[in-house]
């Protein structure tokens, strides 16, 4: 077998079902390889960002890695802003990279770079192959590491003579199995009883599962408030009466306060993210934190503001389990708990309500903000996947859409611009059901020729484009720091919907709020790439600047 053909046997054996790339000399191999592999979906994109972040969506919905691969060089570097979304985000991805045939190493050669150098800070670990024999071990290598404890982006770095030459006749990939240990709540529970303004924070998986569903059990029956994280916002469910909102730019005032005000904090999952904590500033030195946790974030005690932080190395889902039956067990000690905890609970979840409630009359002149994001929420299928961008459109969207039902979110927590559209295409690959990506015209145009990609590759989605003609966030950011001085943030004001329909997708333009329902209604009865351009007022630029900013990230 070539290189090529190992690799394409590596990923059926382990169930790698997606191949995003743009193809490069380098990897001629790996592609005919795949010919032959009908069972892995092999889509093209128009630039390497495009296929990282299609990757990265693809295992934040799923939870198993896709594979991106790029050529050497301008491939790799293109790559590169989805890897460091999923080192950040701690999302599973396999990145193959092809290099310079190994007798030219180290020489200079066309288009060469040492990508061990390039990704190490990037990537949670860089494998460089130098031999076929070893290909099938590194291969599976890249598996293990990408998916435990906590899951990040493998790179391997693959010669070219090396893909295309001999390799082991029948290659033997070696598999790693995790057993989870057992976890005792009662500590956990335990820390309940002294505390006087508990809350759960939750940092799991977009599409919900069981762990949620444990957790909801949990904390109705003790009467806990619920925070999701920071781009975390489907992870519990948001018409449960026990989530009190989720944390980050653009949340109400309400909702931060009641982290800050917290003396307990009990996080399930990699919650102690630099937005969610706000640097440690809503952490303070009499804080207690528990964090439920596979492995310890050692980066996280920069980021606790001195609050005293216990880790328990455990499995969210186990956690979630082990509390959910402890309550059952002891059915006396959760109502006592709940006695004590379910007024503020209930006053919490009633200010979210009040805090989050989107006009739904129109009002004269360019669409209003709040009223597109009430107006999405309202058309949104109960099961849709929201891709959103980054952005500060995104504030009104964490504000007034909700993620109850089976609505999923797929956001890039460390805030890169141009994801939305990519990482709706890869969401649309890894599951068969509706999604809909949430952009600006600010990102949105960064991996615009990605329309053509879904056009081609008959993907079925919707694109709702927030168009302000503008870089919303540095503008907003820009008349607070340097008022009368704004340079460099204004946009020209592009028709998006007619760029669209040149390479095939239905598209709508709406400049007026009463003319968005119908717009979306319609979206949502098609089929096919479809796109709803939203022209909305200029101002007010950021909502975290409109009616907050004390504890602003």
């Amino acid at each position: 077998m070539t290189g090529g053909q190992i690799i394409a046997e590596w990923m059926e054996a382990f169930g790698l079902g997606a191949f995003f790339h743009v193809p490069g000399e380098t990897f001629l191999s790996v592609l005919d390889a795949l010919y032959d592999r009908p069972g892995i979906r092999v889509v093209t994109f128009r630039h390497e960002s495009g296929a990282a972040f299609a990757a990265e969506a693809y295992g934040k919905l799923g939870g198993r890695p896709a594979v991106a691969m790029g050529t050497r060089g301008p491939g790799a570097s293109n790559l590169s802003i989805g890897v460091q979304t999923a080192r950040y985000d701690g999302t599973p991805m396999v990145v193959l990279l092809g290099q310079v045939p190994r007798e030219s190493a180290d020489s200079g050669a066309f288009q060469e770079i040492d990508m061990g150098q390039f990704y190490a800070p990037l990537a949670k670990r860089v494998i460089r192959v130098q031999t076929a024999e070893a290909l099938p071990a590194a291969l599976s290598q890249a598996v293990a590491v990408a998916t435990e404890p906590r899951p990040g982006p493998v790179v391997v770095v693959l010669p070219t003579d090396l893909l295309s030459g001999p390799g082991p006749e029948r290659p033997i990939f070696a598999r790693l199995t995790a057993h989870p240990t057992s976890f005792d709540p009662a500590p956990v529970v335990r820390t309940l009883e002294t505390a006087e303004r508990p809350v759960l924070l939750v940092a799991t998986e977009a599409v919900r599962g069981p762990a949620a569903a444990d957790l909801a059990r949990f904390a109705s029956a003790a009467g806990l408030p619920v925070l999701t994280a920071w781009r975390r916002f489907s992870a519990y469910p948001n018409d449960d009466p026990q989530f009190v909102g989720s944390v980050g730019i653009g949340a109400p005032a309400g909702v931060v306060e009641t982290l800050v005000e917290a003396d307990l904090v009990l996080v399930l999952g990699w919650g102690l993210e630099h937005i969610t904590v706000a640097g440690g500033a809503r952490l303070g030195p009499t804080r207690r934190v528990v964090q439920m946790a596979p492995a310890l974030d050692a980066d996280g005690v920069r980021r606790v503001g001195g609050a005293r932080v216990e880790w328990v190395a455990v499995e969210p889902r186990e956690a979630a389990r082990a509390l959910r039956e402890w309550a059952e067990r002891h059915p006396e000690a959760a109502a006592a708990f709940r006695e004590r905890f379910a007024p503020r609970t209930e006053r919490l979840r009633a200010r979210l309500e009040a805090d989050t409630r989107a006009p739904a009359d129109p009002a004269p002149g360019r669409v209003h903000m709040d009223f597109w994001a009430g107006a999405l929420d309202r058309r949104l299928p109960d099961d849709a996947v929201v891709v959103s961008d980054a952005g500060n459109f995104a504030q009104w969207l964490l504000r007034y859409v909700r993620f109850g039902g089976r609505r999923a979110f797929l956001a890039p927590v460390n805030g890169a611009m141009g994801y939305a559209l990519p990482g709706a295409l890869g969401a649309r690959v890894a599951a068969a059901r509706p999604v809909w990506a949430v952009a600006g015209d600010g990102g949105f145009f960064m991996t615009l020729g990605e329309l053509e990609t879904a056009v081609r590759e008959r993907l079925d989605v919707v694109a709702v484009v927030v168009n302000n003609a503008r870089y919303g966030t540095i503008r907003a950011n820009q008349e607070r720091e340097y008022p009368g001085r704004v340079i460099g943030s204004e946009l020209s004001e592009v028709d998006v919907a007619a760029v669209a329909r040149t390479v095939g997708w239905r598209s709508w333009r709406v400049t007026a709020d009463a003319d968005l329902d119908d717009a979306l209604e319609a979206a949502a009865a098609a089929t096919g790439p479809r796109l709803v351009e939203v022209v909305v007022e200029r101002e007010p630029l950021a909502l975290s600047l409109r009616d907050f900013q004390r504890h602003d990230a």
